[in-house]
């Protein structure tokens, strides 16, 4: 049987609870074998905290679960990553399928990726889709769109609402506020350990 792997994509600066959750939701939800934790090594568009820190922080977020698992792919490469990179690389790595995760917002942006056309007939994509984002229209015309004009097959999650961002935890931990409940606790001591985001 085909092994299937979600590749859970982000800056995860800093990873938190929200990441974890939906990840497992859809793992479940779409049958999938493990998830591929992969934070950025140097994005393109973001100035973000340095790669290796934030690798070490979602594997620490991941450790437990046995179905999580976190690529250093992205962290240790010298040059800018691109998405179609990573792909082709695990391609080359992993034996199954790939699907590739997203949230909502991201799904309107697919079309500026790097050599789209390609990324889009390559992998499956999950968007995980909170209920109150963005109307059904909209969301069948761009995914019409994506379908029509790159042959992409994207499968729609509609996923709990968890009302946590990276920013507003950056913010927290800047103003010496609680972050618990909010991000791992193994996580959460690193990040004191190192004195992130003071």
């Amino acid at each position: 049987m085909t092994k299937r792997y979600g590749l859970m994509g982000g800056t995860f600066n800093p990873v938190h609870l929200g990441h974890l959750m939906i990840s497992e939701y859809i793992r479940e939800e779409m049958h999938l074998d493990e998830i591929i934790f992969i934070p950025t090594g140097n994005p393109p568009h973001k100035e973000t905290l340095d790669a290796k820190l934030r690798y070490e922080m979602v594997k620490l977020a991941t450790d437990e679960n046995p179905y999580f698992s976190t690529s250093d792919i992205e962290t240790t490469r010298e040059y800018t990553s691109y998405t179609i990179d990573t792909i082709e690389a695990l391609e080359k790595q992993l034996d199954g399928k790939l699907y590739f995760i997203i949230g909502s917002d991201t799904l309107f942006q697919l079309k500026t990726w790097k050599k789209k056309e390609k990324l889009l007939k390559k992998v499956e994509f999950i968007c995980a889709i909170r209920p109150d984002y963005v109307s059904e229209q909209i969301l069948e015309l761009e995914l019409k769109y994506l379908q029509d004009k790159y042959g992409a097959v994207i499968h729609i999650v509609p996923t709990p609402m968890y009302e946590v961002s990276s920013t507003d935890l950056r913010g927290r931990i800047a103003e010496g506020k609680s972050v618990k409940y909010l991000i791992p606790k193994e996580v959460i001591a690193y990040i004191e350990e190192k004195g992130l985001y003071r």
